[in-house]
């Protein structure tokens, strides 16, 4: 079931929530692979782990043999998951191919809780929170390296962005604890708010918001000074876990004893948004991509999905043209839709998605629907010009296709397409300069080659299919073991040749026409030897095409 939150005027997001997935009894700890597509749930009452499928929005796997699992962390790599045992004393590691445990639990300090990853994926913070210790396991190895103490109770984890600190907060002692990676030790403690739990990181690693769950609070500390800045930001009820957007500009806390989430801009340091999830919420993980929060329901055994969908697509050419969906909530009765100061074409409109034509514009404007309630908060347009091509390399290529083209310009990023004749391919990476494709098969002949971006399609370039070749002799086509017999080759589609070989030796070689090519033989052993041409069509031999005669002796 997804519950809608509507506020009284349009807005361009909308929130699907309490709750969406069934998972295991008591879930806390939660975090996404890098692609997004699955999300690792500790569940902590039933002592395992579920695997949520974000695209069906369902569980799809539950791995066994876990205690009282807490923490779970991913590594960047996504090949590897790590789950505290509270109950257990260890760290139990599953291999994220099988979904299953690889190797014996790793033995840490009393009541692991969070866990971190640096961001190089070699090391593993854990937080004992009944020793008062964070544990360092070397991923390589999967062994303790270093055991560090810190303040009473430790319970949150998290590691800067450029991997040199560990930000842990003491639950029992009300502060942090910040310790250098370089040396494992703590080289600073900074008071914070009653019962500290959750700790996040801005991407940029100035600030770190960490959420206070005896005050209803959250702290921010300046990473610069280690010290905490500002006054403390009221939340909601016994808050406990803390996780950043990707984007920097929002911390999503979890408030464990009022059932909600509330969303602090990073900008302000205040809350912007609350939304109510499920009984007794534990943590939150937001997805690589930003679209979505995912909240653990620890009393309910479930996961609310948090979805934010604006405008899609959110580019298009600056002729405009493109059919764009607006996803919000008080939508229906639209009186108007504006990209920038210019009205859109409205085609669709109900109370939580509204269709529109772009119209024409430049750069990135805001995207706002006017509604008898008022106007919506905005969400970004980009407007792209269409992409220019400079050359096409290589520009021939066999009938048969297969071969890896890059296609050189400006405005390539946002490419989807591109056309070689009339059959159309999906670029297999995309820059905006650059792009590369694999060709598909095509008639022998030049076509035409073009770039269908957001911005439009682009100026047509051209790319040659070559028949593979074919050879039907060498004359002379024997000669002594020495070398130096000049030969000649004939057969058809030459024309592209680019490498020759006799015996695997290469020799030199000069084109004189579609079925002629000239050779040099280079010494050779006696007996009959192979011929290869391979040329921009593809490559063929003629077996025993030439014979080494040894000298004669007496």
């Amino acid at each position: 079931m997804r519950v809608l939150h509507a506020p009284t005027r349009p807005m361009l997001s909308w929130a699907a929530e309490d709750p969406t997935v069934t998972v295991g009894a008591g879930p806390i700890g939660i975090a996404f692979t890098p692609s997004g597509r699955f999300a690792y749930v500790a569940d902590n009452g039933g002592g395992t782990v579920s695997v949520i499928d974000t695209a069906a929005l369902a569980t799809v796997a539950t791995v066994s043999g876990f205690s009282g699992p807490v923490g779970v962390a991913i590594t960047p790599s996504g090949t590897r998951a790590y789950v505290s045992n509270a109950s257990a004393g260890s760290v139990s590691v599953v291999d994220i191919a099988t979904n299953a445990l690889t190797g014996p639990a790793i033995a840490v300090g009393s009541s692991p809780f969070e866990l971190a990853v640096t961001p190089d994926g070699t090391r593993v913070y854990v937080a004992n929170n009944g020793g008062g210790t964070v544990s360092v396991i070397d991923t390589a190895t999967n062994t303790v390296t270093a055991t560090i103490p810190v303040g009473a109770a430790p319970n949150g984890v998290a590691v800067t962005p450029d991997g040199t600190r560990v930000y842990v907060s003491d639950q029992g002692g009300a502060a942090v604890s910040v310790i250098s990676t370089a040396t494992n030790t703590v080289t600073a403690t900074v008071p914070v708010g009653a019962g500290p739990i959750g700790v996040a990181v801005t991407p940029d690693g100035t600030r770190v918001y960490v959420a206070n769950n005896g005050s209803g609070t959250v702290s921010v500390i300046d990473t610069a000074t280690n010290t905490v800045t500002g006054a403390p930001i009221p939340v909601g009820t016994s808050p406990a876990g803390a996780v950043r957007s990707p984007d920097g500009t929002q911390i999503w806390v979890v408030n464990f004893g009022s059932n909600s989430v509330s969303v602090i801009s990073t900008a302000t340091n205040t809350v912007t948004a609350t939304y109510t999830v499920g009984t007794q919420p534990s943590r939150a993980a937001i997805t690589p991509n930003g679209q979505a929060t995912y909240v653990t329901n620890n009393g309910a055994g479930t996961v609310s999905v948090i979805e934010f969908l604006g405008v899609a697509p959110d580019q298009g050419p600056t002729s405009g043209g493109t059919v764009v969906t607006i996803n919000g909530v008080n939508l229906a009765g639209a009186t108007a839709v504006h990209f920038g100061s210019k009205v859109a074409t409205i085609t669709g409109d109900t109370p939580n998605q509204i269709t529109v034509i772009s119209p024409p514009g430049t750069g990135v404007v805001d995207v706002t629907v006017t509604t008898p309630g008022g106007t919506s908060n905005t969400a970004p347009f980009y407007y792209i010009g269409p992409p220019t091509l400079t050359a096409v390399s290589p520009n021939e290529g066999p009938v048969s296709g297969g071969a890896t083209v890059t296609i050189t310009g400006y405005g390539l990023t946002t490419a989807t397409g591109v056309t070689f004749g009339t059959t159309t391919v999906r670029p297999t990476s995309t820059s905006e300069t650059q792009l590369t494709v694999t060709a598909p098969a095509g008639a022998a002949g030049t076509v035409p080659v073009t770039v269908t971006t957001a911005g439009g399609t682009a100026d047509v370039l051209t790319y040659t299919y070559t028949a593979a070749p074919t050879l039907t002799a060498v004359s002379p086509n024997e000669g002594p073991v020495s070398g130096g017999t000049a030969a000649t080759v004939t057969g058809t589609a030459l024309a592209t040749t680019d490498q020759v070989t006799l015996a695997g030796t290469p020799v030199p070689f000069s084109v004189v026409s579609d079925t002629t090519v000239t050779i040099t033989t280079p010494p050779g052993a006696p007996g009959a030897a192979d011929l290869t041409v391979t040329t921009a069509g593809g490559t063929t031999t003629l077996p025993g095409a030439f014979s080494y005669i040894p000298a004669p002796t007496v």
